[in-house]
Formats: structure tokens, C-alpha cells, sequence
């Protein structure tokens, strides 16, 4: 005999009065909208284009990925500026929320700086897996700023994706303590910082959903820029003393031109999911680009995961298809909270 709850307000309150009766509606009406699986597709196919071009930053060794991060914001700023003007109209925004606009593309531009030294520092699928931890944050900022619901079945969601992300990454002082002083501090510091600015910038992104995309990417651009001067002279150029030069050959370029489309295509796309789909299940939904990630490494760069690896992998990927099947769980559970 099913239960049904009276005069439930919220999904996480329960009345002491019970009837039985064949009702399903205390989650089933807070998630009554269900998964939007175009939004969730999207997700994926951004997730699937930044991790993309995530190996070509690390497959150019002989450019600075700030250079690397420049040449692709003015691609972007070229292609956005077109877009924004025959879609928009308004290069700047609404009035009301030009603030908010700014403060994603600030955020937006650190992120990317982060991330193209972590991907350059560290291997692809390790700084991924940190990477793509960030939906552990996104759902707390979510719960707290978007007034997502955060039950049971999410809990459980990011403990699981908690325990999958610590089986790939494999931290030295849980598994291999000899090996600790090998590790490259910067390189992880990088990618712990992007998973921090990547659950921030998604959650704003979120919040700028009534915005055209083409002005969001270009003020994110924009931002990438001047994020990507700041890090070459405070970092590489300055620190090191590299002096700026540029390739030669065209198979660089050429490289340097994927880097540039593969990122402007996911930017685009993790955008467009976010005014469809809920910021929660879009970061869960990218976390499953980690196989991808770890897919190139082996075939690319010649490093075979291990079985603890294979192991975090089947539990980030049973999350997500928990997340993909939230409704239809809270709809037969709705006892669950």
C-alpha cells in the first residue's frame, strides 16, 4: 500500500497525518518538470568539446597555453561580436544585469587560465577528473543561490561522484605516499582552483539565462584576454623570461585553430544548456566527458589507466544516470526526501 503525505509544502517536510491511497505527489510535484534531455545532450556535447580541446592544449608544447588562451578569446571576440550584433542588438547586456554579466566573464576568464595550466601541468586525465569534480560544488551553490532542490537522491549523487572522482584520481596520500614529492603542486593547485571558478562560473552562468549566449561568450572572451596578458607576463613571461614568439609551421596553427573552435563550440553549447537544463544535472552531465579524457590519454599519449581508474569511472557514470533519471526515481520513491 503506497502513502500519499498531506498538505506537504516542500519535498524535504513531512505531515505526521497519513492516507492510503495511490498517490505519488509530494517530489513529483517539485520535480515535475523532470530532465530536459536536449539540455542534458548539450551538456555532454560541451563537455565533450572542452575536453577535446583540452588535449590539443596539452598536445602544443611549444606554444604557451596563455598564448594558446589568447589566440582563442580573439577568435571568439571575432565570432560573438558578428552574432551578437544580429541577434542582440545591445553588445552590453540588459541594463539591470550588466554586473552580473561582467562578474561571469571575470570568473569565466580566471577559469580558463586555470584550466590551460592544469591541462598543460598535469595529465589529461587526472586534471579532468579534478576538473569535472566541480557538480560536488555546483549543487551546493545551486541549493543556495538558484533555490534547487538538494534531497536524499542528490546527496547520495555526489557521494558517489565523490568516491569515482577520488578512484581516477588517486591522490598520493591515499595511494601511493612514495610517490608524493613527484607530483606537481602547481599544476594540482591550478586544477583545485578551476574546479572552484568552474562550479562559480556555472552557477552565475545559471543565473544569466535570460541573456543571449552570443553576449555572454563575448564578455567571457573578452575577460579571457585580459586573464590570459595578465598570467603570460605574471607567469610565464615573467617568471621563466620566455620571450613571446609565435609558431611557424602550419600544423600548428592549424592546432592552435582547433583549440580555438573546439573551445568556442563548448562554451557556446554549456551556455545554451544552462537556459534549458538546471546548473546541478549540466555539471553532473559533463563529468562523464572524465572517460573521454581518459580515452585520449591512452590512445594519445600512451598512459593505460589502472583498475582503480576503471572503477571510478563506472561510479561517475552510474551517477549521471541517476541525475538523467531523477523524476522518474522521486516519482516511484516518493517517500525519499
Amino acid at each position: 500500500m503506497k502513502f500519499s503525505i498531506e498538505s506537504t509544502a516542500s519535498y524535504n517536510s513531512i505531515h505526521p497525518a497519513y492516507h492510503y491511497t495511490e498517490q505519488f505527489a509530494n517530489n513529483s510535484e517539485t520535480y515535475r518538470d523532470g530532465t530536459k534531455w536536449f539540455g542534458v545532450f548539450l551538456a555532454f556535447l560541451s563537455g565533450t568539446f572542452f575536453t577535446i580541446s583540452s588535449a590539443l592544449v596539452k598536445a602544443v608544447r611549444n606554444v604557451d597555453p596563455m598564448i594558446l588562451l589568447a589566440i582563442r578569446a580573439l577568435a571568439q571576440i571575432l565570432a560573438m561580436a558578428v552574432v551578437a550584433c544580429r541577434s542582440a542588438g545591445n553588445l552590453t547586456g540588459p541594463s539591470g544585469q550588466r554586473l552580473l554579466i561582467h562578474f561571469q566573464g571575470m570568473v569565466g576568464g580566471m577559469t580558463l587560465s586555470l584550466l590551460y595550466y592544469s591541462f598543460r601541468e598535469l595529465p589529461l586525465g587526472d586534471a579532468t577528473t579534478i576538473i569535472f569534480s566541480s557538480p560536488v560544488i555546483v549543487i551546493a551553490l545551486s541549493f543556495l543561490f538558484l533555490k534547487e532542490p538538494c534531497g536524499v537522491l542528490r546527496i547520495l549523487v555526489v557521494c558517489t561522484l565523490l568516491a569515482g572522482v577520488v578512484l581516477v584520481a588517486r591522490p598520493p596520500f591515499l595511494f601511493q605516499m612514495h610517490r608524493a614529492e613527484s607530483y606537481n603542486l602547481m599544476g594540482y593547485l591550478c586544477a583545485i582552483l578551476a574546479t572552484l571558478f568552474t562550479a562559480l562560473n556555472i552557477v552565475v552562468m545559471r543565473k544569466c539565462s535570460d541573456v543571449h549566449y552570443s553576449i555572454l561568450v563575448l564578455n567571457l572572451s573578452c575577460w579571457s584576454l585580459a586573464a590570459a596578458v595578465f598570467f603570460y607576463f605574471a607567469v610565464s613571461g615573467g617568471t621563466h623570461g620566455h620571450p613571446f614568439r609565435l609558431p611557424r609551421d602550419w600544423f600548428t596553427w592549424g592546432q592552435i585553430m582547433l583549440v580555438a573552435l573546439t573551445g568556442l563550440s563548448g562554451q557556446v553549447l554549456v551556455t545554451k544548456a544552462l537556459k534549458i537544463e538546471g546548473a546541478g544535472k549540466v555539471s553532473v552531465t559533463r563529468s562523464l566527458d572524465i572517460i573521454l579524457a581518459y580515452m585520449i590519454q591512452v590512445y594519445l599519449f600512451k598512459d593505460k589507466p589502472t583498475s582503480t581508474s576503471v572503477s571510478g569511472a563506472i561510479l561517475i557514470i552510474s551517477s549521471v544516470v541517476c541525475m538523467g533519471f531523477e523524476k522518474e526515481i522521486y516519482s516511484i520513491c516518493d517517500f525519499i526526501p
